[in-house]
């Protein structure tokens, strides 16, 4: 029977409370037959009964329309337990301790099992920074509208943390640690993940020591593969001059010694220096902007500085160093304050911002692109 109950399900649940049909009438003050008639889909109660019937069967309303009980197992209601509901419809996501009947938008969510989480493949893969008490997480994944990460959580055996995140932003957040736990993140495809142990982020190899120059003509083949392991991750390219908008270095790299002639930089334009920042077998680590003065979006949302760290060598401490040589070359050109900015959610930058010397001023809302900015000043003499 296609309809908002079946007669399976109440003569189930019927028999599992030991009732028989003339007791079951008698609570509701029908008849034994018209029982009868519903248990063998002859015949439906009447949706004023849908409520007494529940309650003379001992199941919620949503139980009995879904046709079984419910029974919350995780009774002490460990978090490291718990239900996740994730409504296909309208992305709607909802927490339960333990098994619940949960309906959104018309339709009745499965449960997702946290214990039964797939670990991340391949096609998953996170950078977690751990910074004193605050980890930091990055999913290295797209954000188109078809195809996103719905949420990261962090659990620990007391307390759920939640970041819902939407297609076409960042697959980033950040978490407060207060003990042992747990990452988990959905992708709308592949349903829900576990991530490593973050544990794990407090280990780094060891860094080498970089240094800076100007990109040249031998730098195409390391310059494109940099451009390629960020797109491929959708993420962004600070501190390239806008890299990613070109598929073609011998045009990079012309518009970035253009930009760094005050004489020949477009109208619109601030000139700017390009660097590279490189190991100790000249293997491009990071990029870094330095913009030789403000203008107003600058010195609202940009700063002097732009710089970038490539996916691979993320959490070496290398964007520390490359901030620090950078101020240096700007000391080279007299700028004695230098105004720095980060997204609020990337506490990595800020702690790098920080580790140089950053006074946070404020933090001011970027309507171009809908991030929360932090603006840093460094005293740089």
């Amino acid at each position: 029977m296609d309809s908002y109950v079946t007669g399976t399900a109440i003569r189930q649940l019927r028999e599992a409370k030991h009732l028989t049909q003339a007791e079951l009438a008698e609570k509701l003050a029908v008849s034994a037959k018209a029982i009868s008639k519903w248990e063998t889909a002859r015949g439906l109660p009447d949706i004023s009964l849908l409520e007494p019937l529940a309650a003379a069967l001992g199941v919620s309303v949503l139980e009995l329309m879904q046709g079984e009980p419910v029974v919350n197992r995780n009774r002490s209601a460990n978090l490291l337990r718990s239900k996740l509901y994730v409504c296909p419809l309208c992305g709607n996501v909802l927490h339960a301790t333990g098994q619940a009947v949960v309906s959104c938008c018309g339709i009745t969510l499965p449960p997702l099992d946290i214990s039964e989480a797939d670990d991340a493949d391949e096609h998953h893969q996170l950078t977690l920074e751990r910074v004193e008490d605050e980890l930091f997480v990055t999913i290295h994944h797209p954000m188109t509208k078809d195809h996103y990460i719905s949420f990261i959580a962090c659990l620990t055996g007391d307390k759920l943390q939640l970041v819902k995140l939407y297609p076409e932003g960042d697959a980033s957040c950040r978490f407060k640690i207060t003990g042992a736990g747990v990452l988990y993140f959905y992708c709308n495809r592949h349903g829900l993940m576990k991530a490593p142990d973050f544990r794990a982020a407090a280990r780094h190899t060891p860094s080498q020591k970089l240094h800076l120059r100007e990109p040249d003509e031998g730098d195409r083949e390391q310059v494109m593969a940099y451009r390629e392991e960020f797109l491929a991750i959708s993420s962004r390219l600070d501190g390239t001059s806008a890299l990613d908008k070109y598929d073609d270095f011998d045009q990079w790299l012309a518009n970035i010694r253009r930009l760094k002639d005050p004489a020949t930089t477009p109208a619109g334009f601030i000139p700017a220096t390009q660097y590279l920042a490189l190991d100790e077998q000249e293997h491009l680590v990071g990029m870094t902007n330095l913009r030789h003065h403000l203008n107003d979006y600058l010195l609202a949302y940009g700063g002097h500085i732009g710089y970038s760290v490539r996916p691979s060598e993320r959490k070496n401490g290398y964007a520390s160093q490359m901030l620090c040589m950078t101020l240096e070359k700007a000391k080279e050109r007299g700028i004695s304050k230098v105004r720095i900015c980060c997204d609020h959610y990337n506490i990595a930058s800020a702690k790098t911002i920080q580790a140089c010397g950053g006074i946070l001023e404020d933090e001011m809302f970027d309507s171009s692109d809908g991030t929360l900015t932090q603006r840093y000043w460094i005293e740089n003499r």
